[in-house]
């Protein structure tokens, strides 16, 4: 009796039948979807009411998925299963990635797998064993829908003319509906139109999966004319006897001052930040906040900012931005190395990660350290990545095995991994590490808890790579910065809760915030008294508020240092800073600190400039090769 519910039922065919289950099938996994992902439904609701086009555009694609794979098995109640659980696959990744990165599910997800695998296996147990779970029930599922699906199926010239249908509707759909930019801005998007979440809760998330497959392909900005870069563009004129100091730059996995709020207190405990701000009132020091590309993740997009001057936020892509270098191209290392400089990479995950291993040699890194070659997870890991002291233990021995071999000055870049989330029991059960007047859940306490170990952990490293560079005769300056805010499982409650001034739908300055970073550049004696460092502050004319893109980092850090002449790019970049320190494609802050969303015609000029040097540097500009004869 067990074996028979197993058996296939032996019913005479029926196209009404048929159908009706497809059109079923179709909009119930459509109603899944929207119930999964939705935030404000009774408001989105609304909206759909008054425009019921954003419901079609959902059905759809359900609708025709299911058909195909009917069309092709045959089998009805297996093509509708497999709908349900893909569907509410898609739904779930979304839901999880907008609470901790408050980001939508992007197609370009889908080229991240192998990554988003490894960042899963740090999961906690817990959540491991739910994601088994949920992968076993549903492959039973799809195993017992197949096994089930009736034996009577349509001939076969019926199931082959239905496949052809439904390829030809797909196409005529997205060339007409999900390839068009302007129906999909037409329709209203709840709260704050900028922040790409709203985009997709209002409008759905399968029409906006749709519609971003379509726009991701990166097109040449209007009126560009690669001849104009070709003039723009030049080798570096840094004149003999230029400063040329040793260039330490960190970039801290997930740093951020969430530790500065006036509902935390660290009396009794230790400060995460404590060295952090010691160094930033130092004199020789300048601090802020940089503007980065992404909020809980996209690390690759920071780094690449920084390192190329580029603005990742105006490549117009959901493509992480390192996607896009193919050869070498015109970055920090590659113009330093023209100069003299050696230029290293460090980073303590795998070397594929984001494509790194390729990236880095194009960016102009000479050498380049990775995880499998010279870091050890087993001995030096904790939390599941390697941890912040064989991190530094690793930049000062490259550094030091450098200078020793060369009497060229050092760039050494690193990317920082241990405090990378999710944060549940990320480091095991520890006891609470600040106190709050604010009522906390338990797991919010934790998440919190396990952060600022991390942080700490960072903390306690900064402070002993100051001290070497202190005590050192080389002239080193000392770049550090985060390169998003932590992602929480719990999405933005933690930050709600403790009134942090962070809100993607709030005024211009927390819409702002939601994306800034801590960041200092600081040089010790040796370094300050060759590039004239306090001099190079004044000239650089930093705003009073601190904040500026992190496309302006790598080239500041020039500047300070006193290395003139190294890009017409950088020349360009510093100039434009002292006039907008702030240039996103949600608001635009000046050096009063007004923020604005239209520019003066002249800044656009230079802002449309910059785009354009943007594509040309990727895809059109040929170099030679680093340390040639200029």
């Amino acid at each position: 009796m067990f074996f028979n519910c197993f058996q296939q039922k032996d019913l005479p065919f029926s196209w009404k039948k048929t159908i009706l289950t497809l059109l079923i099938s179709a909009f119930v996994a459509m109603c899944l979807v929207f119930l999964i992902t939705t935030q404000h439904p009774l408001r989105v609701g609304m909206e759909i009411l008054t425009h019921p086009g954003i419901l079609l555009w959902n059905f759809l694609p359900a609708l025709l998925a299911v058909c195909l794979v009917y069309f092709i098995t045959g089998r009805l109640f297996f093509s509708s299963a497999l709908l349900q659980v893909v569907w509410i696959l898609f739904a779930v990744s979304d839901k999880i990635k907008v609470s901790m990165r408050q980001e939508p599910l992007l197609p370009t997800d889908l080229t991240l797998i192998k990554e988003a695998l490894t960042i899963v296996k740090t999961f906690p147990v817990y959540m491991l064993a739910l994601i088994g779970i949920g992968a076993v029930a549903a492959i039973a599922i799809l195993i017992f829908s197949f096994i089930r699906s009736e034996k009577q199926r349509p001939p076969v010239i019926a199931r082959l003319v239905g496949i052809l249908c439904v390829v030809l509707a797909a196409l005529g759909l997205n060339s007409l509906v999900y390839d068009n930019k302007d129906l999909y801005d037409g329709y209203p998007v709840v709260e704050n139109p900028y922040f790409q979440v709203n985009q997709y809760n209002t409008r759905g998330l399968v029409y906006s999966f749709f519609h971003q497959l379509n726009i991701m392909r990166l097109q040449a900005p209007e009126g560009y004319d690669k001849t104009q870069y070709d003039n723009l563009t030049s080798a570096p004129t840094v004149a003999d006897g230029q400063p040329a100091p040793n260039i330490i730059m960190i970039m801290g996995e997930a740093y951020s001052d969430l530790s500065e709020n006036e509902h935390i207190s660290f009396e009794g405990y230790t400060d995460p930040m404590a060295n952090y701000k010691e160094l930033c009132a130092k004199e020789n020091a300048v601090s802020g906040h940089i503007a980065v590309a992404n909020f809980g993740g996209g690390t690759s997009n920071t780094e690449y900012d920084v390192l190329t001057g580029l603005p990742t936020r105006f490549l117009d892509t959901a493509l992480p931005s390192y996607n896009f270098i193919h050869h070498e191209i015109d970055a920090l290392p590659y113009r330093l190395s023209q100069i003299g400089y050696e230029t290293a990479s460090i980073h303590p995950g795998y070397a594929w990660f984001y494509n790194r291993q390729n990236v880095y040699p194009d960016l102009g890194f000479e050498t380049c350290y990775f995880l499998e070659d010279s870091f050890d997870l087993a001995s030096q890991g904790i939390g599941g990545y390697v941890n912040e002291e064989a991190t530094m233990d690793k930049i000062l021995s490259v550094f030091e095995e450098t200078i020793q071999s060369s009497s060229a000055p050092v760039f050494s870049f690193t990317v920082t991994i241990q405090n990378h989330g999710p944060y549940e029991k990320k480091y095991g059960t520890l006891p609470q590490n600040f106190s709050t007047d604010v009522e906390l859940t338990e797991t919010e306490t934790d998440l919190l808890t396990q952060y600022f170990y991390g942080m700490i952990d960072a903390d306690r490293e900064i402070g002993r790579l100051v001290d070497y560079a202190e005590n050192s005769e080389e002239p080193i300056i000392l770049v550090y910065f985060g390169d998003h805010l932590p992602g929480f499982s719990n999405g933005m409650e933690s930050f709600d809760l403790l009134d942090y001034p962070k809100d993607a739908n709030g005024t211009p300055e927390e819409q702002t915030a939601v994306y800034e970073t801590p960041f200092v550049i600081w040089a010790n004696d040796s370094a300050a008294a060759q590039c004239g460092f306090a001099e190079n502050i004044t000239e650089a004319a930093l705003p009073e508020n601190g904040i500026i893109s992190s496309f302006y980092l790598g080239a500041l850090t020039t500047e300070l240092a006193g290395i003139e002449g190294l890009s017409p790019l950088y020349d360009m970049l510093n100039d434009m800073r002292k006039e907008y320190p702030v240039l996103s494609d949600m608001y635009h802050v000046d050096a009063q600190g007004n923020y604005v969303q239209e520019l003066p015609e002249d800044m656009q000029k230079q802002l449309d400039t910059l785009i354009g040097w943007q594509y040309y540097i990727l895809f059109d500009q040929v170099l030679p090769a680093a340390n040639s004869e200029q």
